[in-house]
């Protein structure tokens, strides 16, 4: 949705395409560092699925599921009263702040569904069912995308007038609603029948897990309404993984955060600039992560059947994947250079500084692809401990490299040769542990 948003508004001039990229920076901040209900949950429950162990699968993604609903009423509430206060720490231009506050007073309304559909990726992917929330998110983005065309433009044929940034915070208010109550009625659907569609056992099952999944007292309706209640001992558990991937999601994201601060600082060009470039960068993600979230749920299916060798070789073939993906996004990039900005903004000075970056966004997709894939397969072993402690170390140096990049080039591109060589580190340090066995368990 966001890189629809970026494409819209863009056009409408650069304040508002810097706006978007400042509000999108803290939205981003608050709904990445919440990740753990996706990630820790397919983590989770994938190695439930491969263990057999139904009960505790529907006992923990029925847990889950409160704890994301409370979250997103508390994320509502901090981004609707103190949506002012964020913007200013980013040293954002004064046209921006009240622009940006109002859009993010709106946007946090979408707070308690944008969590359930975080949560509900989580869950269906540890199932190892990726078709649904595919279908869903999709559903998600082509209303959005009819809504936002409509909001942000208007049709002056039907009387609705154009509302411009606000239209789009709107748009995307009421899809992620459908969209995370889409997820809800389809979760309770799956875990209702989880284990009762398995006619047979395919051929990398461990021996009996049909059977034991087919034997669970879960099956189907026969589900206990004690279940649905908030229960302690199984929250516990929960949260250990959750605060596990918060911490290391916080040190990520402090270090992007360090770049897009930068990026205000050197003014609106440079903010919308650093839109531009960010959202291509997620959408190139989005794509790439695709391997990360298969690795996620198989290495975890795998090791929970207690199949390490087998684990490993899954992963070092989407590595492989990866890396041929990555290649082919950054030799499309190049190609592509003088068109893609250009769908974004027309504005020239937009235009020169996304090019002052636009070479490393795509040489970085190389390594991002490996990246991504490796993080992906080792959240997947539940490596939460060396997770949580490396990523902890490497973003205390992403926010050096970002601010020092920031510092002593003093533009955009000195931004993002920092973030370059963060993200860099970060794949080495991936890489040495997956190549290692500390991650086997």
């Amino acid at each position: 949705m966001g890189l629809l948003d970026t494409a819209l508004i863009g056009h409408l001039g650069s304040t508002e395409l810097a706006t978007l990229g400042a509000a999108n920076t803290l939205l981003n901040f608050l709904f990445t560092i919440l990740i753990f209900l996706e990630y820790g949950t397919t983590a989770r429950l994938s190695r439930r699925f491969g263990a057999g162990e139904t009960d505790l699968l529907i006992q923990e993604a029925i847990q889950m599921g409160w704890l994301a609903t409370v979250l997103g009423f508390l994320m509502t509430g901090v981004l609707f009263f103190f949506s002012r206060p964020f913007l200013q720490l980013l040293q954002v231009p004064p046209e921006v702040l009240s622009m940006g506050s109002l859009y993010l007073s709106i946007r946090a309304l979408g707070g308690i569904p944008g969590l359930w559909i975080r949560l509900g990726n989580g869950i269906f992917r540890g199932l190892q069912n990726t078709k649904t929330p595919l279908m869903i998110v999709t559903g998600m983005n082509l209303l959005n995308a009819l809504l936002s065309i409509i909001l942000i433009f208007g049709w002056p044929t039907l009387g609705i007038p154009a509302f411009r940034i606000v239209g789009a915070a709107w748009a995307t208010v009421i899809a992620t609603w459908v969209g995370g109550i889409t997820f809800l009625l389809f979760v309770g659907r799956g875990l209702r029948a989880v284990g009762g569609h398995q006619k047979g056992q395919s051929p990398e099952s461990p021996p009996g897990m049909v059977q034991q999944l087919k034997s669970s007292r879960f099956i189907g309706l026969r589900l206990r309404a004690t279940v649905f209640w908030p229960r302690w001992e199984i929250l516990r558990d929960m949260l250990a993984i959750s605060r596990d991937l918060l911490l290391r999601t916080l040190a990520l994201q402090a270090a992007l955060f360090t770049g897009s601060r930068m990026a205000a600082s050197f003014g609106t060009a440079s903010l919308a600039a650093h839109q531009v470039g960010w959202q291509l960068w997620t959408f190139s993600a989005l794509l790439l992560d695709s391997l990360a979230i298969a690795g996620q749920a198989l290495v975890g299916k795998t090791l929970g059947a207690g199949q390490a060798d087998y684990a490993r070789f899954i992963g070092n073939r989407l590595c492989r994947w990866g890396l041929g993906l990555g290649t082919i996004f950054c030799l499309g990039f190049l190609m592509l250079q003088d068109l893609l900005p250009r769908i974004f903004t027309q504005d020239p000075e937009v235009l020169e500084t996304v090019n002052s970056i636009f070479e490393l966004l795509a040489g970085m997709q190389i390594p991002n692809s490996v990246l991504f894939v490796l993080d992906g397969l080792l959240i997947g072993a539940s490596d939460m401990i060396f997770i949580r402690n490396s990523m902890v170390s490497l973003g205390l140096l992403g926010i050096l490299l970002t601010w020092l990049g920031g510092t002593v080039g003093g533009n955009l591109k000195g931004v993002w040769i920092g973030i370059t060589l963060f993200m860099l580190t970060r794949l080495g340090v991936m890489g040495l542990r997956w190549m290692g066995k500390g991650w086997i368990r």
